[in-house]
């Protein structure tokens, strides 16, 4: 492999966090560099000064060296995408993976942005769950993201985000609930939800997407008003449910034929796996919902998919449904 970066190891640092942290910082801009470290002299780095690099993953403190310069190293660093532990091992098989020290050059290999290519297909929109707790892997050709907390709580899912806007890749969109407890929706958290895009709380975002598995009854109108409210201020809406219908809200059927009728919802996406981990479509019903019923849908279908390589058989099944699909959402982060 060839060497995208020479990186001093600090106090604390391990393989595992090092590989996570640099994966997080793969495409850092010299202004995000330079924002971060007010008091250095960005056209004049000292050798030995340590820069901390903004990163979605662990910390990263990086010693500058003889030659170096911003440029160059987030040069380095947008060689990292998706960097392993094993992959910085096998670049340095001198070193003892589980007793490095502080001051130890480590080399770390260029890894080209190695995430898995999408499959060539005709799917018109391609897009990825940023998982906000982990690194993200980027699929080639995406079209839009959703940074995704798993919080219903707008204020939260707008926090825990906030590191993950800038590395969002296409229509970038601010996720809000989940499949748990702190994902359920009610009628308080959606109502906030509501407040906090009227109020133009979602700088920087150019979608809401509502992850709708959890949640109380009676929350048909809420829904309604709030994804109008999002249209207003020029939002796409992505609607995402468990399977084809939420599975945690009892009137959940009556809720889907009224997302099916809402023009203001741009993409519903049914999540086409249960564990995440499935290494095919897993097209179970959800309250009597059938995949059929979707063909009334005014929406853009766009399921939700554990990788994209899995989309060819989505749209053959759901064209055996009577369903067309215009794209898909990996669920997959590597």
């Amino acid at each position: 492999m060839k060497t995208a970066l020479t990186y001093t190891v600090n106090s604390g640092d391990s393989i595992s966090n090092l590989a996570m942290a640099l994966s997080g910082a793969a495409g850092v801009t010299v202004e995000e560099v330079t924002a971060a470290n007010p008091d250095i002299n960005p056209n004049a780095l000292q050798i030995g000064s340590v820069l901390s690099i903004p990163s979605q993953g662990e910390r990263l403190n990086y010693t500058v060296l003889h030659g170096d310069t911003l440029s160059g190293i987030c040069a380095g660093l947008a060689e990292c995408t998706n960097m392993t532990a094993a992959a910085i091992e096998t670049s340095n098989p001198a070193v003892s993976p589980n007793a490095i020290f502080p001051g130890q050059q480590l080399k770390i290999p260029q890894t080209h942005g190695a995430a898995a290519p999408m499959p060539v297909t005709d799917a018109e929109y391609r897009g990825y769950w940023a998982w906000t707790y982990s690194q993200s892997a980027v699929p080639a050709n995406a079209t839009m993201s959703m940074a995704f907390s798993g919080w219903a709580d707008v204020q939260t899912a707008l926090q825990d985000s906030a590191p993950k806007l800038a590395h969002l890749v296409g229509t970038k969109f601010l996720c809000v609930g989940g499949g748990n407890q702190s994902g359920a929706f009610t009628s308080a958290n959606l109502t906030a939800l509501t407040a906090a895009i009227q109020a133009g709380e979602c700088v920087g975002y150019e979608g809401i997407a509502y992850d709708v598995e959890e949640g109380y009854s009676g929350l048909e109108s809420l829904f309604t008003a709030s994804f109008a409210t999002a249209k207003s201020k020029g939002f796409k809406v992505l609607v995402t449910v468990s399977h084809s219908a939420p599975y945690g809200i009892t009137d959940s059927a009556a809720l889907m034929k009224s997302f099916f009728a809402d023009a203001n919802i741009d993409f519903l996406s049914p999540q086409l796996y249960t564990s995440g981990k499935e290494t095919s479509n897993d097209y179970s019903t959800s309250h009597g919902v059938s995949w059929s019923d979707y063909a009334a849908c005014k929406a853009k279908i766009v399921p939700s998919l554990v990788n994209a390589s899995m989309y060819d058989a989505a749209k053959d099944y759901f064209a055996g449904q009577g369903v067309s699909i215009r794209g898909f959402v990996q669920w997959a982060q590597s």
